[in-house]
């Protein structure tokens, strides 16, 4: 049975952590022996089941520890450069490939040491995978393989007489939640009854209720961040998704996927994602005004089953965890394949 371990060297459960948990149990399903280091403990192990063998690894020195233990793997696959640091830092233990995914639209390392040792990192890796073109133009090299990111299939949870407006991320500069609030502003769709939830934590949380109170915009609720994901898809009429420069846009599939209309910015990985409809709705980045005549469209009946029922067969039948995976296991056999000749 081939094998491989993945490493996050994190104590979140955010997007990365999430996919690492939908990548894990699918290939399992396949015939692979996976193992997961790192994440949040609680919810990582709760994701995965008990299928799926997790050690912690919220640091790169504990992600060592139980690299030492997860040593007999054939292939180690790391996400974001502190995995990659310890996974390539293993390898005396290990002798195996390792493989990166590149999961933001940046050069690597944020922080000085990332920087110093990229051109090691670069060396030591077999292959490097981006999750989207987008990301793929942002990195030093060309990648071994873009494979877009995947979503489990989930039942079909629009509700077509929900009247709330969703905005799910992170309270972050670069989500800009600002815009969300002001096309909702521009929209006056609190006046025929519908509402704005933005669900999400933050730096930027104060700031924009305070933006939200000063300027008496109506209708807009905030909620904490909430790992049930699919609960505030199954209460939302509408996906609003502003971010100017999404390295791919998690969130936006899983809503196509559960059959969600979307609503997002004309940029980053959207491009790739509910960009590839004929009709959809997105709007230039901070665009506020052409966000609230969108929503404006969105709210009628028609347009919102229409974009539910295109969204969600695009994101089932092109966007799918099952077909990521497909590709991914591929190109881990590629790798598996060119270390055996390598060795003749």
């Amino acid at each position: 049975m081939p094998s491989v371990v993945h490493v996050v060297a994190t104590a979140a459960f955010a997007g990365v952590e999430r996919y690492v948990a939908d990548v894990a149990l699918e290939s399992t399903a396949r015939g692979w022996d996976v193992s997961v280091i790192g994440g949040n403990r609680e919810r990582m192990r709760q994701a995965l089941r008990e299928q799926v063998a997790w050690l912690p690894g919220e640091t790169a020195t504990e992600a060592l520890r139980s690299l030492a233990r997860f040593r007999h793997a054939q292939l180690y696959h790391a996400h974001m450069t502190v995995a990659e640091i310890a996974s390539l830092a293993a390898r005396p233990l290990h002798r195996a490939p390792v493989v990166a995914t590149r999961h933001f639209a940046r050069r690597r390392g944020t922080h000085t040491i990332g920087k110093v040792i990229s051109p090691l990192i670069a060396r030591g890796l077999s292959a490097e995978i981006a999750i989207s073109n987008f990301v793929a133009q942002a990195m030093e090299r060309a990648p071994a393989a873009v494979i877009l990111n995947g979503v489990p299939e989930p039942p079909l949870l629009w509700n077509p007489q929900s009247r709330i407006v969703l905005v799910l991320q992170r309270l972050e500069a670069e989500k800009d939640t600002l815009t969300a609030l002001r096309g909702w502003r521009a929209s006056g769709l609190f006046s025929d009854g519908w509402t704005m939830r933005v669900v999400g934590n933050g730096r930027e949380r104060s700031e924009l209720e305070e933006w939200t109170n000063h300027r008496h915009v109506a209708g807009v609720e905030f909620a904490d961040w909430t790992a049930d994901v699919w609960a505030e898809f199954a209460r939302a009429g509408i996906l609003v998704a502003p971010a100017p420069a999404e390295p791919f846009g998690l969130t936006v599939v899983e809503a196509m996927a559960a059959g969600i209309p979307v609503i997002a910015s004309a940029a980053g990985g959207h491009l790739e994602t509910i960009g590839r409809l004929k009709d959809t709705a997105m709007f230039y980045p901070r665009d506020a005004d052409a966000l609230g005549a969108l929503l404006r469209i969105a709210s009628t009946q028609e347009a919102r089953v229409r974009a539910s029922h295109a969204g969600r067969e695009l994101a089932l039948s092109e966007l799918s965890n099952a077909e990521h995976v497909r590709q991914l296991l591929e190109l881990y056999q590629t790798v598996l394949s060119s270390r055996e000749a390598s060795r003749r």
